[in-house]
C-alpha cells in the first residue's frame, strides 16, 4: 500500500500543534503567577515559582516565532506574495529571532541580555507595524493577498506581538516588586499590594492574547470572508 503525506498537511499538523502549545502553556504561565500574590507563601517559595514560570514561558514565545514561519509558507497555496527567496528570508529572519530570543532568556540579569531585551523589543514593534500595515493594505487593495481572511489573520498577528509587548513591560514591574516585599515593614504592605495589582494586569493581558490567538485560528480554520 502506497502512502504519500501531503507536505501541506504536515505543514498544516505543525501549525495547529504550534498553536495548542502556545495555549496550552500560556495557561500554565497564567497559572504560575496567580501563586506569586500567595501572602501564605514566602518570598524565595515564590521566586522558585517565578523560575518555573520564566522557563515555561519560553514555549509561547518559541511557538509566536515558528507560527510565523509556518504561516507565510502555507500561505502559499492562497497566492502569498512571500515566495522563493522572500519566503526563505521569512525563515531565516525567524529562526535568527528566535535564537535571540532564546538567548534574552540564558543571560536574563545580564548587561548583554537586557540590551538585547531592548533590541527585542524594538524589533517587535516594527514587525507588529509591518504585519498590519500590510494585512490593512491587502484588504483595501484586493492585492498581492486578494483572500481577506488571510489579510485579517496578518493584521491579528501583529496585534498578537503587540500584545506581547504590553505582557512583557507588565513583567518588567515584577523585580521592583519583589524588592519591596523583601524589604518587610511597610514596604513589604506596600509591596504586596502592588503584587495584586500587576497580577490583575497581567491576567488582563492574558486573557485579550488569548482571545486573539482563538480569533485567528478560528479565522485560519473557516475562511469566513
Amino acid at each position: 500500500m502506497d502512502i504519500y503525506m501531503d507536505p501541506q498537511n504536515v505543514l498544516a499538523f505543525f501549525h495547529v500543534l504550534l498553536f495548542g502549545y502556545w495555549l496550552g502553556a500560556d495557561l500554565g504561565v497564567y497559572y504560575c503567577d496567580s501563586q506569586l500574590i500567595r501572602e501564605d507563601l514566602d518570598l524565595d517559595e515564590r521566586l522558585r515559582v517565578r523560575k518555573i514560570r520564566l522557563k515555561l514561558d519560553m514555549v509561547p514565545r518559541t511557538c509566536l516565532i515558528l507560527i510565523l514561519a509556518f504561516g507565510f509558507t502555507l500561505a502559499l497555496q492562497y497566492s502569498s506574495p512571500i515566495t522563493g527567496a522572500w519566503l526563505a528570508l521569512a525563515w531565516v529572519v525567524s529562526l535568527v529571532w528566535l535564537y535571540v530570543v532564546w538567548q534574552i532568556h540564558f543571560k536574563t540579569g545580564t548587561p548583554e541580555g537586557e540590551r538585547m531585551a531592548q533590541w527585542d523589543i524594538r524589533w517587535r514593534y516594527l514587525v507588529t507595524t509591518s504585519l498590519i500595515l500590510f494585512g490593512l493594505y491587502c484588504i483595501v487593495n484586493g492585492a498581492p493577498i486578494s483572500d481577506n481572511w488571510l489579510s485579517f489573520k496578518i493584521i491579528l498577528f501583529g496585534t498578537i506581538i503587540l500584545n506581547g509587548v504590553w505582557i512583557r513591560k507588565i513583567a518588567a514591574r515584577w523585580q521592583p516588586i519583589f524588592d519591596k516585599v523583601r524589604a518587610g515593614g511597610e514596604e513589604r504592605v506596600e509591596g504586596e499590594a502592588l503584587m495584586k495589582v500587576n497580577r490583575k494586569s497581567a491576567g488582563m493581558a492574558n486573557m485579550v492574547i488569548w482571545t486573539l490567538v482563538m480569533l485567528m485560528a478560528f479565522v485560519g480554520q473557516t475562511k469566513l470572508f
